[in-house]
């Protein structure tokens, strides 16, 4: 907890008034007090991926002979704590400020500067030894740290939220499938009633298409993999030593488990997005698919009387303060509400994506907060759909069994019998009278009461090829 005490520091703009006990600095309290927006803090990967940055960066300037042993290791010591989430209290930045990041990057900077001279003997507010610029920063911009944090951080993310929630939610679908495989119900186009399916087909199509969306935001790591660090202002790595980049992007493969590697052509990342734009438009189609699911879900349970009624979900609280007994499909319309969101988000991307000018996107942090915001909500609904909902899910199978003999689609079977105007008249003699269509192809003698299972049984119509 930051005090109202206050110490006073010089910046290159003169004096500036901060919390006694905070660790972060003039720059930072300068965007603390000039940008109050959203209370909305720049991401906590964002900071992680960028204090990743520092550790790499002092590792290999103190191999290369740029940093004194005892600051390098020092500010990597300060770095790695607030990758572990230690000191996160002193990151307060709003995601708001300026486009660039300069304001979160020196936060960081900051912070593990005074964290470092802290270990070594010296004050806060100091920075003897150790200069948040002239030090932590070293070989860098925010122009090419941002960026390249934005990258790790999604990395981060996908492999440690949403990509292992996801496959929870696949697997937790697919022993649905089979537990339920030989279960058979109407099928339904265009709203409409269709031809008989198994749940091991409805299920199954829904590990199937998030499986495939799980394989293509895998295959998306690589696109992040390459980042701009090295490039530092515009570009062309001026104040970074040769080699310097190269060598901290091995030590943050090592990091994160991924081979990372530092551009040949930084500005392709600081001016452009294409490998954020690409990453955001997978996940926003994995939030599409996610609705549809979520719509499908809440439809097959709705009721529990008087609608559809062919699952049980959870019941997980009161739906209605007027209707006793009412419950509601929350955890649907919460994920339907997270893939809205996402489709925002995702715009909010295209757009930051075309919000910079010549040699910087000044669009960053608000693209950090879409990226990454939309990639933890997405991880987060999925777990809850698996936890909350689909582990719980139940079929009810003797409902479900009556209104597959009741659907007018199964007449479908009687095609290659009787031909496709003939079964139609059976299908309006059924809906006219109120009948089943086995019922009413009797009345009509097109089949005799001991072919009606030859002819009409459910079983034989969820296979493939043609009857008769």
């Amino acid at each position: 907890m930051v005090t109202t005490s206050a110490r006073v520091e010089k910046d290159t703009m003169g004096e500036v008034r901060i919390p006694a006990d905070a660790l972060w600095g003039a720059n930072t309290q300068r965007a603390l007090t000039n940008l109050p927006i959203s209370n909305n803090r720049m991401p906590s990967a964002m900071i992680r991926a960028l204090a990743r940055i520092k550790v790499a960066v002092a590792q290999a300037a103190e191999e290369m002979g740029y940093l004194p042993k005892n600051i390098a290791e020092a500010i990597a010591r300060a770095a790695s704590e607030i990758v572990e989430g230690r000191h996160a209290e002193h990151f307060p930045l709003d995601v708001f400020q300026t486009g660039s990041g300069t304001s979160s990057n020196m936060n960081v900077n900051e912070v593990a500067a005074n964290l470092a001279n802290l270990a070594l003997g010296g004050q806060v507010g100091q920075y003897k030894p150790v200069n948040p610029n002239d030090h932590v920063n070293f070989g860098q911009s925010s122009n090419d740290a941002i960026p390249s944090a934005l990258h790790l951080a999604a990395i981060d993310v996908l492999d440690n939220q949403l990509l292992p929630k996801l496959d929870a939610l696949i697997a937790a679908w697919d022993a649905k499938a089979k537990q339920y495989a030989n279960v058979i119900k109407t099928g339904r186009t265009h709203l409409q009633d269709a031809l008989p399916i198994t749940f091991g087909h409805v299920f199954g199509a829904y590990v199937g298409v998030l499986a495939r969306l799980r394989d293509s935001l895998k295959a998306s790591i690589p696109l992040l993999c390459e980042i701009a660090l090295g490039g530092t202002a515009v570009g062309t790595g001026f104040q970074a030593p040769v080699g310097l980049a190269d060598r901290a992007a091995e030590k943050l493969s090592a990091m994160l488990g991924h081979k990372i590697v530092a551009s040949r052509t930084p500005l392709v990342y600081m001016a452009g997005r294409p490998a954020v734009t690409d990453v955001m438009g997978r996940v926003a189609a994995l939030a599409a698919e996610l609705h549809r699911i979520a719509n499908d879900v809440r439809m097959m349970a709705s009721g529990p009387r008087l609608g559809f009624g062919e699952i049980t979900i959870p019941s997980l609280q009161p739906g209605s303060s007027i209707m006793p007994g009412k419950v509601n499909p929350v955890v649907c319309e919460s994920v339907v509400q997270v893939a809205m969101a996402v489709a925002g988000m995702h715009a909010t991307v295209l757009q930051a994506a075309a919000g910079g000018q010549f040699e910087l996107n000044v669009t960053l942090p608000v693209t950090a907060q879409a990226l990454l915001g939309s990639m933890k909500i997405a991880a987060n609904a999925c777990e809850v759909f698996c936890a909350r909902l689909v582990e719980g899910l139940t079929v009810r199978e003797e409902d479900v069994g009556r209104n597959v003999n009741q659907s007018l689609a199964i007449v479908t079977a009687l095609i290659s019998k009787i031909g496709y105007a003939e079964a139609a008249k059976v299908a309006y003699r059924a809906h006219q009278d109120g009948a089943s269509p086995a019922e009413a192809a009797v009345a009509m003698g097109v089949l005799k009461p001991e072919e009606v299972n030859e002819w009409l049984d459910p079983a034989k119509l969820v296979r493939g090829g043609r009857l008769g």
